[in-house]
């Protein structure tokens, strides 16, 4: 059985390439792939401190501090995810150039694998998410399981674009070292950081439909605010992840014939 070109064989070698990543991320330390867990738990819990307990930033209608704090991690875990995706998308074939041009195997599973290391960080914001609202007494309800499919989508859209910059970058090196400060540029123009309403009228219309902003609420609404986003934006994101998807595949494969002799 296959599925857009791929079989079974094709799944085990995407997560023999995703291990591969994780363990040569932390190879030298002595904890190894520990910290992929101990990294993000780190950072998130310094967030819960500077916005929670030095800033005091409150959400609107909420009566502890630690509820912002809860909101800005439950949506910061999707961009975290969707960053640490790209940039390692980006530059996987690259990186791999010697797997690339003595191993015979399909190309386009290493920005797939490359792509799976965001769902780290995004599980365990996720998690972290929601040991924070039982602290604060707001409990998580049944809407969480709608940031499953949330989670799920993020990968499928960091996935197609993550392979047609992994293609791009093969051609212009440039691509991965602008990626981090384009990726930076987006997080401030989306609102994740900060409210939907706290932007120009106008551009609220606009920011309303940013595939950024909204799989970030695809794993905050249901967590923070018990309710599920509406389908609309749920089958927008799913078509423009689905058009991306067969657009940059269809790139990849008609440009990998050329990149043993690129890298």
């Amino acid at each position: 059985m296959t599925f857009l070109g791929f079989d079974r064989r094709d799944a085990s070698t995407v997560w023999n390439f995703f291990r591969m990543f994780l363990r040569d991320r932390f190879l030298g330390s002595r904890l190894g792939t520990v910290w992929a867990v101990v990294n993000p738990v780190l950072m998130l819990a310094i967030y819960t401190y500077v916005f929670g307990f030095v800033f005091k930033a409150r959400l609107p209608g909420a009566d502890s501090t630690l509820a912002f704090a809860t909101w800005l991690i439950a949506g910061y875990g999707p961009w975290l995810a969707i960053t640490e995706s790209l940039n390692s998308a980006a530059s996987c074939v690259v990186s791999s150039s010697g797997l690339v041009k003595n191993m015979a195997f399909k190309t386009e599973c290493l920005p797939l694998a490359a792509s799976m290391l965001g769902l780290v960080p995004l599980s365990i914001s996720a998690v972290f998410a929601a040991v924070l609202m039982v602290v604060d007494g707001n409990m998580p309800s049944w809407h969480a399981l709608a940031a499953i499919p949330g989670i799920l989508l993020t990968f499928a859209f960091v996935a197609a674009l993550g392979l047609g910059l992994a293609a791009l970058t093969v051609f212009v090196r440039d691509v991965s070292v602008m990626l981090p400060n384009l990726l930076m540029m987006v997080l401030f123009a989306s609102p994740i950081f900060y409210p939907l309403d706290a932007m120009p009228r106008l551009l609220q219309v606009v920011a309303a439909w940013n595939p950024f902003f909204l799989l970030a609420e695809f794993v905050r609404a249901p967590l923070v605010f018990h309710r599920i986003p509406p389908l609309s934006q749920w089958l927008y994101v799913a078509a423009l992840t689905a058009v991306l998807g067969y657009f940059t595949l269809t790139l990849f494969r008609r440009l990998k014939g050329n990149l043993s002799s690129m890298l």
